[in-house]
């Protein structure tokens, strides 16, 4: 193989390193407040294709009326749970879940306002996942357009490009 990518066909080694590169990830820009505070306009992320899908992952999804364009959310329900808002609180299989990532939100807003308004209790579909915006009140998610179907979630963003960052363990094209 050393041979193959000899010194007189560097681009060919380049296109070969590209090509791995892009089958097990792929760069998105952060477009729009949805993910404020944990992501914000024109930050790169770099997402990872192929990761086992986990509560309160960030995840790149295709969206369900264009097709071509991409979004930015939070995981925040798995398939086969029950999950229900209550005054604030997310509560699944009728048990309390702590959101860290939404203390600086909530801690801002003026006494007895809400950042996620009640949700009924709903049963999420097998294959399917209940998404959110961390920026509740601004954000388009599975409130309004209903659960992702697995086949819809291109990665998980993992890590922020620019500026240099880990995106928190638990929390290019133009994704809003």
């Amino acid at each position: 193989m050393a041979v193959f990518f000899s010194k007189s066909k560097p681009w060919l080694f380049s296109l070969f390193i590209f090509i791995c590169f892009y089958a097990v990830a792929f760069l998105v820009q952060v477009n729009g407040d949805s993910m404020v505070p944990s992501l914000t306009g024109n930050q790169i992320a770099l997402v990872a294709r192929q990761t086992k899908i986990e509560r309160f992952d960030i995840i790149v999804i295709r969206d369900k009326e264009k097709s071509d364009k991409l979004v930015i959310k939070r995981v925040i329900g798995l398939p086969g749970e029950e999950l229900l808002y209550k005054d604030d609180q997310l509560f699944i299989n009728n048990q309390p879940v702590s959101e860290p990532f939404l203390a600086e939100m909530k801690a801002a807003l003026a006494k007895d306002t809400l950042l996620t308004e009640n949700i009924e209790k709903i049963k999420i579909p097998d294959h399917s996942y209940y998404v959110l915006g961390d920026n509740r009140k601004i954000s388009l998610d599975s409130r309004s357009i209903g659960t992702i179907h697995k086949e819809a979630i291109l990665g998980e963003a993992k890590f922020l490009l620019w500026p240099p960052k880990k995106i928190n363990e638990n929390e290019q094209e133009e994704v809003e």
